[in-house]
């Protein structure tokens, strides 16, 4: 797994390495995070009120976020990371795993977000996903 790259000047190092959990529960925090680790990632969470603080140089290349019972538990969290993504590759990074009960984004998070995991959440169905993601923006990266 590559450290970390910089895409522009103007932007922060992406960590294609690191992969940030965010929600409301504890419990599904560190599911999500143990899952992360078994993909061989590093991981950190944090609630959504904290997440800011784990957003800095470098950026992780996933961010993976529990939507909550309603799945719009992060909502003021994802509009203010869609703010921040910027293009890499032909894609917007970081990346956007939305975690929901719902098969498919609300409407207006379509663009925020780039895949919705099914819950209840199992290794099985979201590790695939996460390492996918991540290797395909690193084939398309040029220096990744």
């Amino acid at each position: 797994m590559q450290d970390s790259t910089d895409d522009n000047a103007a932007g922060a190092a992406l960590d294609f390495g690191l992969v940030l959990v965010v929600g409301s529960s504890p419990i599904n925090r560190i599911v999500v995070s143990r899952i992360g680790e078994r993909a061989g990632f590093r991981v950190v969470s944090a609630a959504p009120d904290r997440a800011w603080a784990a957003l800095s140089d470098p950026l992780p290349a996933l961010v993976v976020v529990d939507g909550g019972a309603d799945s719009g538990e992060c909502d003021p969290f994802i509009d203010e990371l869609d703010g921040l993504r910027r293009p890499v590759a032909g894609r917007r990074a970081p990346l956007v795993i939305l975690l929901s009960g719902h098969r498919a984004a609300h409407p207006g998070r379509r663009n925020a977000v780039d895949a919705v995991v099914a819950m209840p959440i199992t290794p099985e169905t979201l590790q695939p996903v996460m390492q996918d993601m991540i290797r395909d923006l690193q084939r398309l990266h040029p220096g990744a």
